[in-house]
């Protein structure tokens, strides 16, 4: 017994008797007198286990009632908050298949440099194959490789916000910055055919690029808005671009409708996505030193 203030306790632990360090080891892991492991007695270990199933079981019962009761104010289609009110906001982004990092690099003497390239667009089309839309589609299909590499094929689309509806342009007010060769191309439609977001591609740097169209200039507004019904499938419009060999290919392609907003900026771009290429061609430089070495 000791004292403390003055007062008899028997709390108080008397301090480890002397002996070698194995053995006090040994005693700090079970003690024979006391029976206890660790410091504590079986029925002290199970008052701690008891607690802290309990403590744990009270506490995933509150947080399973607050989830339930949660996940029944939700709706499975439709997101609490849509468009201004959403972190995404109501800007569309523009996207290309196939899926890329950084630069699309291709040798025109090497199968496997696009291979990747070219897998990618067949899981990306997979999912279209039954849809009449898709379908009625000529031109950059798997019969020609998707034009990989000479001259590949790119799909244009835009990413899904639900209830997102296109603003169309006024076909006979267009905007002063669009391309001479869109406006031709609106020109020849019938009204019924006006109701499409636009695209238009281009490479900055070159007029040497030569960009096909070979689905047309627009996404069908039939597609919106995106509601998240079952089966949806979004558009996008296939682009064939023949860029320079063994040069640095840079193509914008941009969407148009009132409500896409456009900035050019890279560092925050809106309502266009950039499509860079570089095709290498030995043959070609070969070709070049040897006419430089002939002259």
């Amino acid at each position: 017994m000791s004292k403390s203030n003055g007062v008899d306790t028997d709390w108080a632990r008397s301090p480890p008797p002397a002996g070698p360090l194995w053995m006090r080891i040994c005693k700090a892991i079970y003690d024979p007198e006391e029976k206890s492991f660790l410091g504590r007695t079986p029925k002290r270990w199970g008052i701690l286990f008891v607690f802290y199933a309990v403590f744990y079981a009270v506490l995933a019962a509150m947080f399973a009632a607050c989830m339930g009761g949660l996940f029944m104010t939700l709706d499975e289609k439709k997101p609490v908050f849509i468009l201004d009110s959403s972190l995404i906001g109501s800007n569309p982004g523009v996207a290309f298949r196939p899926r890329v990092d950084g630069v699309v690099r291709l040798d025109a003497t090497n199968s496997t440099s696009y291979e990747e390239y070219v897998n990618n667009i067949r899981d990306f089309i997979a999912g279209y194959e039954s849809n009449v839309w898709f379908n009625s589609k000529k031109g950059c299909d798997a019969d020609d490789n998707y034009g990989y590499p000479d001259s590949p094929c790119f799909f244009i689309k835009l990413n899904k916000i639900y209830g997102w509806k296109p603003e169309y342009l006024d076909t006979k007010n267009l905007p002063s910055d669009m391309s001479s060769d869109l406006i031709e191309y609106i020109a020849t439609l019938q009204d019924l055919e006006h109701q499409q977001i636009w695209v238009s591609c281009w490479d900055p740097s070159s007029n040497e690029t030569r960009i096909e169209y070979p689905w047309g200039r627009g996404l069908p507004g039939r597609f919106y808005p995106y509601l998240n019904d079952d089966g949806y499938l979004s558009p996008f419009l296939a682009i064939k671009i023949k860029p320079q060999v063994n040069r640095l290919s840079s193509v914008r392609c941009r969407a148009w409708a009132k409500n896409i907003r456009y900035n050019k900026s890279l560092k925050e771009p809106s309502g266009f996505t950039l499509i860079q290429i570089f095709v290498e061609d030995n043959t070609a430089l070969n070709n070049t030193e040897t006419l430089a070495e002939s002259k």
